[in-house]
């Protein structure tokens, strides 16, 4: 889809979006009646990578999102639940080269069926991961494009997940296909409690074979902290171990903090700080060998009613090594990425 045809689909679905605004209010409560959820999103972004030189990849690239989700929780008074989502697949990530491109498929990101016992919860089809601490796509973000910390981390697989609540701790365990094709299963488990009714804590563990053709162990802890009401904050530590056949396996670790101070019910402000470190063995945030990187991220963002909203971007990355490509005779250790984004999410 070119530049015009994203902002005009976007402008033409958000006018709509608004001009029905009453009768998708009627059907999200008559849904809500009877205990389904409906989400859809359409978004437009522009992307604009400072300081690269012609001929040198894409300094700009246009992304939209096109969402639909169906949901129904399981319960106890009518224990069979079920998810459904698709759309496309723009996940922007901060710096990470080259710049992703728009010209992706509409795929079904979750697929499942739940049934809820007396004693646990059974999910089984194409199912979200528990770890971490940001969502696949942009809306849903406070933040328009994605963290390297999220780079590193598993989004959507097909597996069974058994979970249950004991006492103040709910757990989970399960496994998965880790998104590959290869016919090797990955194990699941984690476990999650809330401190104080202030901060809600999870420990997630991801081991896929070591044949597999991903083979990237997770270890992830989240932290999401509501003491303060305008700035509900998360902070969340990932450490990715890749086995290699020779045994010398591939470790990094990253943690980041992300936070949006809200300003006012149209007005808010998020941001992301984080850190990434791979050994000197290979790369799992794809930043180059060895490398490091500190980026930081900022977002305005102003609410247009109910459903529409507009919010710009800037993003800063520093590399411990040379490795973005500025021309064609040099490198450099940074970047800086501007953006802008549309979005009609009901």
């Amino acid at each position: 889809m070119g530049k015009a045809k994203v902002l005009t689909v976007a402008a033409l679905f958000g006018i709509g979006g608004l001009a029905q605004a009453g009768n998708l209010e009627e059907l999200k409560q008559l849904l809500s009646a009877k205990d389904v959820q409906i989400d859809m999103a359409l978004t437009a972004d522009y992307l604009y990578t400072t300081d690269r030189k012609d001929g040198v990849g894409d300094s700009d690239q246009f992304g939209y999102n096109a969402y639909l989700g169906i949901f129904k929780e399981a319960t106890q008074k009518d224990p069979v639940g079920f998810g459904i989502s698709l759309g496309n697949d723009w996940s922007p990530v901060v710096g990470i080269e080259p710049l992703p491109s728009n010209d992706n498929q509409a795929k079904i990101h979750e697929a499942y069926v739940s049934l809820k016992t007396q004693y646990a919860t059974i999910e089984a089809g194409r199912i979200l991961t528990n770890i971490g601490g940001e969502a696949p796509f942009t809306w849903q973000n406070i933040n328009i494009q994605r963290g390297l910390v999220w780079n590193g981390e598993p989004v959507f697989y097909n597996g069974v997940r058994v979970s249950t609540q004991i006492d103040r701790f709910s757990v989970y365990a399960g496994v998965n296909d880790r998104d590959t094709s290869d016919g090797k299963m990955a194990l699941e488990a984690g476990a999650a409690t809330s401190v104080n009714g202030y901060v809600d804590a999870s420990l997630n563990v991801l081991l896929p074979d070591a044949a597999d053709d991903n083979p990237t162990r997770v270890y992830n802890l989240t932290l999401n902290i509501s003491y303060l009401p305008a700035l509900p904050l998360t902070f969340y530590v990932d450490y990715l171990d890749t086995p290699k056949s020779n045994g010398d396996d591939i470790n990094s670790w990253g943690a980041a903090l992300l936070g949006e101070y809200k300003f006012n019910d149209k007005l808010s402000v998020g941001g992301r700080i984080e850190y990434v470190n791979n050994d000197g063995d290979g790369d799992n945030y794809s930043i180059g060998t060895g490398n490091s990187a500190l980026t930081l991220t900022v977002t305005p963002k102003y609410q247009i009613g109910k459903y529409l909203y507009i919010r710009g971007e800037a993003s800063y990355v520093k590399l411990s090594n040379d490795y973005y490509r500025k021309d064609t005779n040099s490198l450099k250790d940074n970047e800086i990425r501007l953006g802008a984004e549309i979005g009609f999410v009901f």
